[in-house]
């Protein structure tokens, strides 16, 4: 019997303030007849956090920040003559620029209506299920991703300084791949080690943003080796309000480090990340990644 493999997608429920009132960005689909959340498949080797950003964007003509999770839909489709199980991942999202929606085969209408109004608009409980997620996460008071820098050249194949050893072949491709990853998280402020492997792993994306690196040395290897309590109070200045900030530093560090941060994570491998959202009452929201 076919039993074709697990179909993985990606969406957000897209929201507003408008009058003091929330409103959320419904789609309707002519094929089905509904209207639902946007969503869609995710591409081959795609970072389900990308695949969700990309996937709004094109059905909605709106370009987006992702927000904390609201849920995943489990559920079967009709694959290949065979059934397979459907897996949706749901983010909060907000809009960071004006409509270019075009009425197509896939959407031909775009709908921003009241909670309650989109509740009964929705045609599958399902998806009124991930919308009630929404007042839990919100409001966001800052966000914060923790990552292990990338894949690094090993310290026994180099000669130089351990604070010079770069990223290898591997740890360059996942540098590139993270900058999609920090634009679908609309990351505005970047904290980094002072070792080369640390500060190279999220240089592009501060390349393609224009904005700088800042160098913590009490976040490395070697500085923390120095001096364990110079990360005491690093916490009260990583998490800003109304930014989204990603730190970066090393494997050793991490445990200490996440502690400091009010986090309390495992083991990282090269180029995961955390992604953490303080919310307006205290409360932590988050959820980790492999490197992309």
């Amino acid at each position: 019997m076919n039993n074709p493999a697990t179909v993985i997608a990606a969406g957000g429920v897209v929201w507003r303030e408008r009058r003091g009132a929330r409103q959320v960005l419904l789609v309707h689909r002519p094929r089905y007849d509904d209207w639902s959340l946007p969503k869609g498949k995710l591409n081959p080797h795609e970072h389900v956090l990308v695949g969700a950003r990309r996937e709004i964007e094109e059905e909605t003509g709106h370009q987006v920040v992702l927000g904390p999770p609201l849920g995943v839909q489990r559920y079967s489709v009709r694959k290949n003559g065979g059934t397979a199980q459907k897996l949706v991942h749901y983010w909060s999202a907000t809009s960071v620029d004006g409509s270019d929606f075009q009425p197509n085969d896939e959407v031909d209408e775009i709908a921003w209506l009241p909670l309650e109004k989109a509740r009964t608009k929705l045609s599958y409980p399902r998806d009124v299920d991930i919308l009630d997620q929404l007042d839990r996460v919100l409001p966001v008071a800052s966000t914060l991703v923790l990552l292990r820098h990338a894949e690094a050249v090993k310290r026994k194949d180099w000669d130089g300084k351990d604070t010079a050893r770069p990223l290898s072949t591997t740890g360059t491709a996942v540098a590139e791949r993270l900058t999609g990853v920090f634009a679908a998280l609309g990351a505005n402020r970047l904290i980094s080690s002072d070792a080369e492997r640390c500060a190279s792993t999220i240089t592009p994306y501060a390349a393609a943003i224009d904005r700088r690196v800042h160098l913590w040395p009490q976040i490395s290897e070697r500085g923390y080796n120095a001096d364990p309590e110079a990360l005491a109070g690093l916490g009260e200045r990583a998490w800003r309000k109304d930014r989204v900030t990603v730190v970066c530093s090393h494997r050793p560090v991490m445990p200490a480090l996440s502690r400091e941060l009010g986090l309390k994570v495992g083991k990282f491998s090269p180029g995961a990340f955390l992604v953490a959202h303080r919310l307006g009452n205290g409360r932590l929201i988050f959820e980790r990644f492999s490197a992309p």
